[in-house]
């Protein structure tokens, strides 16, 4: 029996896909190479996490974008077999696991290597997004994906929440007004993309979070660009 044939989806669906991803990864390339300088003037350690954060996401909808355009194109269906297209589809969505999971781990890790001695060693975020990426595809559940984002969506508050006391504390309100809006905006960012994992969203709604997504990043890349 052939292999079930793979329908490219609608020319409009993959158009909003591609501006959304290219939208988002490049303005996450301006916000990684901001904060890289920034990193190379000051050398504070936390900028080097939090420009890994938009490094990882940027790399996430690059691959998405790439993947959109082989859809537009459908060189993705004439030239490569149906198992060769499997394992592109499944080696796509370890990688945006991967990806997605390493960029909050960062941000994490951006806001509390100053506050405790007993955090992990770097590669320990890679280790841990592997094994997240790994595990989603082996048991092909979606709620394994959402249960993962969502848990480390919970430990970045608790993040925030700890070290938002210890620099006001410090420094007092000041430093919260410039810097604490970008963590809140990425938090944000990734509560409506947890949405986005759930296939059964009506068109409207999925356009309405990819306008809503696109807004926060331009806004979170404006205050690195121009506050920072």
């Amino acid at each position: 029996m052939p292999p079930p044939a793979l329908k490219i989806p609608p020319l409009e669906f993959i158009a909003v896909e591609i501006l959304y991803a290219s939208v988002i990864f490049i303005t996450c390339f301006l916000a990684y190479r901001r904060l890289r300088e920034m990193y190379k003037i000051s050398d504070y350690r936390s900028l080097h996490f939090f420009s890994n954060t938009f490094l990882f996401i940027g790399l996430a909808y690059f691959l998405r974008f790439i993947v959109e355009m082989f859809y537009a194109s459908g060189l993705l269906f004439e030239e490569i077999s149906f198992n060769d297209i499997r394992a592109l589809m499944v080696l796509s969505f370890i990688f945006l696991t991967y990806a997605s999971s390493a960029a909050m781990l960062y941000t994490i890790y951006s806001l509390m290597w100053k506050w405790t001695e007993k955090l992990p060693e770097e590669f320990f975020i890679h280790v841990i997004s592997i094994i997240l990426a790994l595990t989603a595809i082996i048991l092909r559940s979606p709620k394994i994906i959402v249960l993962s984002q969502i848990t480390l969506m919970l430990l970045l508050v608790i993040a925030i929440l700890i070290n938002y006391r210890n620099y006001r504390a410090e420094t007092g309100k000041g430093f919260f007004k410039r810097v604490y809006p970008l963590y809140i905006l990425l938090f944000l960012f990734w509560l409506l993309n947890i949405l986005l994992i759930f296939g059964f969203l009506p068109p409207w709604f999925r356009i309405a979070i990819y306008v809503l997504s696109i807004s926060i990043i331009l806004l979170t890349c404006f205050r690195i660009l121009t506050k920072l």
